[in-house]
């Protein structure tokens, strides 16, 4: 690690890299970690989530992350468009819909904790 991007760390920043060996290794370092870091973690709070109810206040969070991790990736769509960068622009607005539907997919998963319906069937369709 050279001094600038131990000084860049330093204050919160994080170094840019040039090559795609480079950045395979730090997404797949960056993987690693969440995992080691976050997956015991979740398996341990998800042991404990045993009535149907009991699952919606993660669904509503993790929801709630996800449609804010759209709108940042559709924020970058938007900087990407406007400095020129068309192909990482195209490639954003397939993440930003696969977000979009995951947050959908998060709040029909969410409804589903609904042990009873709350309007009659003759008016759900």
């Amino acid at each position: 690690m050279s001094v600038s991007d131990f000084l860049a760390r330093l204050q919160g920043k994080r170094a840019a890299y040039d090559t795609t060996d480079e950045v395979v290794q730090l997404l797949d370092e960056q993987y690693g970690r969440v995992r080691d870091a976050r997956l015991p973690v979740h398996l341990q709070r998800a042991a404990h989530l045993e009535q149907l109810l009991s699952f919606q206040p993660g669904l509503v969070d993790a929801r709630a992350k996800t449609a804010d991790l759209a709108l940042y990736a559709d924020a970058l769509v938007t900087a990407a468009r406007s400095n020129g960068h068309e192909e990482l622009a195209e490639r954003l607005v397939d993440v930003v819909e696969s977000l979009h539907g995951a947050v959908a997919e998060l709040a029909a998963a969410t409804h589903a904790t609904v042990p009873v319906p709350q309007v009659p069937l003759a008016y759900a369709a």
